[in-house]
């Protein structure tokens, strides 16, 4: 609780310490955002030479996709390797991908492959922190948990270096938190030592829906605008006290912080870009009438209003039947019939929507899980419950895709076994996959940062795929 030293029982105009006291307890709006939108120091900022990217959508697999029912398909293989899927060729010569992807394949020339992405870390918790930081865990358990001590995520330093304009946030997530092994937030995915500031804007409703909005935009029923107008005052009160308040740190800047707070839930821009229903039906429809179509067009839409970074979350905190990409079980028909074609239409439709809209250009996509799966059916390396028709975990060798932002189309990095087990060409870790993020974005990937305590860290300790991007 923040305690005020001397002075009256009142403020020049009359206002009481307690109304006072009520700012100071982040009370102020009362909409739960204030916390979310303080502006800390961003004097001192890192940056590379030059941004290809202004913008990032994070399109996160939660499970685990298969590499081998998608972008790295062995027809050679035995069967228990290579499945039962076929591939199909892609507009780029001598590029095959999964035949249940024929929109991707007519795209490839938009984005590019990763087939030779690696780790060790085979369990959700542990592999998502890495995968979505860029920095190892400390150790390879389940149950690791979120601390205020982790390393942050892209969209993090993204919003903290790239803040984008006012009132939109600069970070948003779609369909999360991420829960991982034992039914807890996994970890990577907020601010981290960074503090809660940078912590994303949360949307936990399903776009999908139809009654989705995002309350955090609306006046509770409690606080009219009338009410609403006299706390910015209150404010503007605070703003005038804060030179004789300066001791306090708990007071520091809050003029931006809430001002920041009343111009998001003030904002028709704001409440447009969160407004999925203004989409023509037709676009709706391209992008599927599913949670995960319309989690990408709502990104869409939130990169257009100039959010910074958005991830969105295929699973994540939404109860969708066999939603996720964990196959330990019915792998081929879970696949077949619900994952792929899903992921083919929702994933083209926003690369095609991107493209068509001048924002690809300036808008790096990536698409990754936490992990692969494992190049033999049936192949156990967990307790996870595999049987014969599903595949286990696999970090050791995986896919990711990467379009936008100067990635150069139709560019094929890395290259696997003859089971897609091992990289046996141009082995890239997570470090370097969110070194090359930041390098897209403009972000010094070299620079450190500082944690709670003071202590100097690298952002990440990987180096970007400079051969990725068009010179």
């Amino acid at each position: 609780m923040i305690s005020l030293r001397g002075g009256s029982a009142r403020l020049c105009d009359g206002i009481r310490r307690r109304d006072f006291l009520r700012i100071g307890a982040l009370g102020t709006i009362g909409l739960g955002l204030p916390r979310l939108l303080r502006a800390e120091d961003r004097t001192g900022r890192g940056g590379a030479s030059r941004a290809r990217a202004t913008s990032c959508i994070l399109f996160y697999l939660q499970g685990g996709q298969s590499q081998l029912e998608t972008f790295d398909m062995k027809p050679d293989a035995p069967e228990q390797v290579r499945g039962t899927f076929r591939p199909i060729a892609t507009c780029v010569p001598g590029t095959h991908i999964c035949e249940h992807l024929p929109r991707l394949a007519r795209l490839a020339d938009k984005y590019a492959l990763i087939r030779s992405m690696t780790h060790r870390f085979a369990t959700h918790n542990p592999a998502g922190y890495y995968t979505l930081s860029g920095t190892p865990p400390a150790r390879d358990q389940f149950d690791i948990r979120r601390s205020p001590d982790d390393h942050p995520n892209p969209g993090a330093l993204a919003a903290k270096h790239r803040p984008g304009p006012i009132p939109v946030p600069p970070f948003v997530q779609i369909s999360g938190p991420l829960v991982g092994d034992i039914g807890i937030p996994m970890p990577g995915q907020a601010g981290g030592f960074l503090g809660a500031s940078y912590d994303p804007f949360c949307v936990t409703l399903d776009p999908n829906e139809p009654n989705f909005g995002i309350d955090e935009l609306s006046l509770p029923p409690d606080v009219s605008p009338q009410r609403l107008e006299r706390r910015r005052r209150l404010l503007e009160v605070v703003q005038g006290e804060l030179p004789r308040l300066n001791a306090l740190p708990e007071l520091d800047r809050m003029d931006d912080y809430y001002r920041r707070a009343f111009r998001l839930v003030t904002s028709p821009e704001a409440r447009r870009a969160f407004d999925i229903g203004c989409e023509p039906p037709e676009v709706r429809d391209r992008y599927g009438r599913h949670t995960q179509g319309q989690s990408l067009l709502l990104a869409r839409r939130l990169i257009e209003a100039g959010v910074r970074f958005v991830t969105v979350y295929w699973g994540g905190a939404l109860n969708v039947p066999d939603s996720y990409w964990d196959t330990h079980t019915e792998g081929i028909p879970k696949q077949r019939d619900r994952l792929l074609p899903r992921f083919d239409q929702c994933l083209s439709a926003l690369i095609e929507d991107l493209d068509r809209r001048g924002l690809l250009e300036t808008t790096l996509v990536a698409s990754l899980g936490e992990f692969g799966r494992t190049p033999r059916m049936g192949q156990v390396t967990g307790d996870n419950g595999t049987d014969q028709t599903g595949r286990d975990h696999w970090p050791h060798c995986y896919s990711v895709l990467l379009a936008g932002g100067g990635v150069a189309g139709g560019a094929v990095i890395g290259k696997s076994d003859r089971h897609a087990a091992q990289p046996v060409e141009r082995p890239t870790a997570p470090e370097d996959l969110v070194a090359t993020i930041y390098d897209a974005l403009g972000l010094d990937w070299a620079a450190e940062v500082h944690d709670r305590l003071g202590r100097p860290l690298p952002i990440t300790r990987g180096r970007p795929l400079a051969e990725l991007f068009r010179s």
